[in-house]
């Protein structure tokens, strides 16, 4: 499990240098406009909306004829145009742009490439080779749309949100690239952020929300004053900060200047550089992990706190009596793990992985992963 950490600690440090070498190439001008599209898409609170956003505003930053978002799954079905400015003949050509959509050089990368970065048409395949295909003269000449240049936003680990400027002619600059690969960030982190964006409701209703979130609640208002802490929340704060305790406010020290500064990043070109960053600590085998997330009309936050300990949530999985590694297994499963990494934490190969599984999904009747880790994520969350 250290060595997974590690790598996952060395990856996430490696794509923040290659963003802030992308930010050197840009003017202060574009980072100001990037900041200022980012914290609207922070503000929305659906993908929809996101999406729309997106439509209206890229133009700004890129020139091109034509924007168009879509939904995708990484390995199978059709994408799903969520918003576009293409025009109605989009439309009409809808049934041959899905029954095409194979021969797209960017469609092909995008799902043999789990990174999404930023690539045009003409960095995948020759012009003079896209011109032959059929979905080039079928609709996308059709449609002034002989060059593109877009860029994945993951959403889950199944699905992301896709983004594409559209051109006639001319071809697409490093600039360009840099600028889709800072706000294709920003989306992600929006698009999450929209998911829990809600109006705080009464205390009790908070805590009738924590099983559903996967975590426990604390309100906040605009300038990041407590308003509201469940008792979970409380329990994890004490427990990760006991040697800041007593707390004055109600937050720990460490939590409320990292609230601040996150607020506070909202109204400057900050946000140009990176999208709002979750506060993680680290307790013995434990960890926790704090998200900020300010609601429609910016005028309250609400934090969501996820607390992991594999030692204290492996022993809630012993009544399923699945044996020591099975459960272990299981435990990850939960934890959005694929069978590979389960097998890099574990140190097992991943045909033991697989044999696992499939114990565990007969003694738990379910026929999949996904019903298996929703049928115990309850469980864990509870204290």
């Amino acid at each position: 499990m250290d060595r997974f950490l590690r790598l996952s600690m060395i990856f996430a440090i490696l794509a923040e240098i290659s963003e802030r070498r992308a930010m050197e190439r840009l003017t202060w001008s574009d980072q100001r406009k990037i900041s200022s599209l980012a914290g609207e898409l922070y503000s929305l609170g659906s993908i929809a909306a996101i999406s729309e956003r997106i439509v209206q505003r890229l133009d700004t930053l890129i020139g091109g004829n034509s924007v168009l978002v879509a939904l995708e799954g990484i390995k199978t079905g059709t994408p799903c145009v969520l918003a576009d400015n293409i025009g109605a003949d989009l439309h009409k050509l809808g049934p041959v742009l899905s029954a095409l959509h194979h021969e797209h050089p960017g469609i092909r990368y995008h799902r043999a490439h789990p990174s999404r970065r930023a690539v045009a048409i003409a960095d995948l395949l020759p012009l003079y080779q896209w011109r032959k295909t059929a979905l080039f003269n079928e609709v996308c000449s059709k449609l002034g749309t002989q060059e593109q240049l877009g860029a994945g936003s993951p959403l889950t680990r199944s699905e992301y949100l896709v983004m594409v400027v559209n051109r006639t002619h001319r071809t697409f600059t490093e600039r360009d690239r840099s600028v889709i690969n800072i706000l294709r960030i920003h989306i992600s982190e929006a698009c999450r952020a929209a998911e829990t964006h809600v109006v705080p409701p009464a205390a009790l209703m908070m805590e009738a929300l924590e099983p559903l979130v996967g975590g426990s609640i604390v309100g906040l208002d605009a300038s990041g004053t407590l308003l509201f802490c469940s008792n979970l929340a409380q329990k994890h704060l004490e427990r990760f900060f006991a040697s800041e305790r007593p707390f004055r406010g109600g937050l720990p020290l460490t939590v409320e200047n990292w609230v601040r500064r996150e607020i506070a990043a909202f109204g400057t070109v900050d946000l140009a550089v990176r999208p709002p960053r979750p506060l993680v600590v680290r307790r013995g085998e434990g960890t926790l992990h704090i998200r900020l997330a300010p609601t429609r009309d910016r005028s309250a936050n609400l934090l969501f706190l996820r607390a992991e300990d594999p030692i204290l949530e492996l022993s809630k999985l012993s009544p399923l009596e699945l044996g020591v590694r099975a459960t272990q297994v299981l435990y990850w499963l939960t934890k959005g793990k694929t069978n590979a990494e389960i097998g890099i934490i574990l140190g097992m190969a991943t045909e033991t992985v697989k044999a696992h599984l499939k114990k565990i999904f007969w003694r738990l009747h379910v026929e999949n992963r996904a019903t298996a880790a929703s049928m115990i994520s309850e469980l864990l969350v509870r204290t």
